[in-house]
């Protein structure tokens, strides 16, 4: 379950990252932090947000941000006057590399922290 004060900390990091300067966005922002919690925490087996996961839920609202401000819900890509964008069909696929090591190193199979001679 997620922290209010963690998710109001992501809020307003997303909101500096895309120079929102109003509360009008908040609401649905928030939504969009408590979803990507709910993601990634369901991903790594964790009931709290673990801090160094925060910036995987910053990226993932953000793109989803950009992706609802673009019309574009539910597309897997969406141009406009020369600009275009491509999206995930699953929010978690650019991270699964950081998630897939936050596991192992959370379970004692990573190497951090581990000595390698030869």
């Amino acid at each position: 379950m997620e922290n209010q004060s963690e998710v109001q900390s992501i809020l307003q990091t997303v909101k500096t990252d895309k120079s929102i300067t109003d509360n009008t966005l908040d609401d649905v922002l928030t939504n969009y932090i408590k979803q990507a919690i709910d993601m990634v925490c369901l991903y790594v087996g964790e009931n709290e947000l673990p801090n160094v996961l925060e910036v995987i839920v910053i990226r993932i609202t953000e793109a989803h941000y950009v992706q609802s401000s673009t019309d574009a819900d539910g597309t897997k890509s969406y141009s406009e006057e020369g600009a275009s964008w491509s999206f995930q069909d699953n929010e978690l696929d650019p991270y699964m590399t950081l998630l897939n090591q936050y596991i192992a190193n959370r379970d004692g199979k990573g190497s951090k922290g581990r000595v390698i001679s030869w």
